[in-house]
C-alpha cells in the first residue's frame, strides 16, 4: 500500500503529486462492479473540521448498503490544485468506517482533469488501490464540445493533446 505523510508545505505536496502520478492506472479491464461509492467531503468550524462522508450502493440495483462518515481537523490550507491534501485524510477514515470495500469509487473533484493530472480521484485511487474517477462541478484545465442532446451522450475533455476527461 501506498502511503505518504500529510504533514506538508504546499511545494511538498506538488512533489508528492508529481511522484504519485506515475502510479495512475489509465487503461485496462477493471474487475466486475459490483458496488459503487460516492464520496464527498465538506468543512464545519469555519473549515477547521473536515467531514466525509462515503455511501456504497449495490450495482446496478443502486440500493444502500454501507455507509460512514468521519471529522478530522482540516491541517492543510485551501489551495487550489491541492484540495486532496486538505479532504484526504478524513475522507480516508471514512473509508477506513466501511464494512464493504466498494469496488469503484466516484469522488466530489477532478482525477486526471487536473492540471499536473493527479486530482483527489486519482490520489484516492492509488492510495487505496480501487478505481475512482472525479465528477467535478467545475473544469480546471481543458477544452470540450457540446455533447449531443440524447441521454447517454458525451464528448471528450482534451488539454495539451491529451484525453483528460469526458
Amino acid at each position: 500500500m501506498i502511503t505518504h505523510s500529510w504533514n506538508l508545505t504546499p511545494r511538498a505536496a506538488i512533489a508528492v503529486q508529481q511522484r504519485l502520478r506515475s502510479k495512475v492506472v489509465r487503461l485496462g479491464r477493471p474487475r466486475p462492479v459490483r458496488t459503487v461509492a460516492g464520496t464527498d467531503v465538506g468543512f464545519e468550524r469555519g473549515g477547521a473540521i473536515a467531514r466525509a462522508a462515503v455511501a456504497v450502493l449495490s450495482f446496478p440495483g443502486l440500493e444502500l448498503v454501507d455507509y460512514a462518515v468521519a471529522r478530522r481537523p482540516a491541517r492543510f490550507p485551501y489551495v487550489p490544485g491541492l484540495l486532496s491534501f486538505r479532504e484526504m485524510p478524513a475522507l480516508l477514515s471514512a473509508l477506513d468506517r466501511l464494512r464493504i470495500r466498494p469496488d469503484l469509487i466516484l469522488c466530489d473533484g477532478h482525477g486526471l482533469a487536473h492540471p499536473r493530472r493527479f486530482g483527489i480521484a486519482c490520489h484516492l485511487g492509488v492510495l487505496r488501490g480501487v478505481p475512482s474517477i472525479g465528477v467535478a462541478k467545475s473544469r480546471l484545465v481543458g477544452e470540450h464540445g457540446e455533447p449531443a442532446q440524447r441521454r447517454g451522450a458525451w464528448t471528450p475533455l482534451r488539454h495539451q493533446g491529451e484525453t483528460i476527461g469526458a
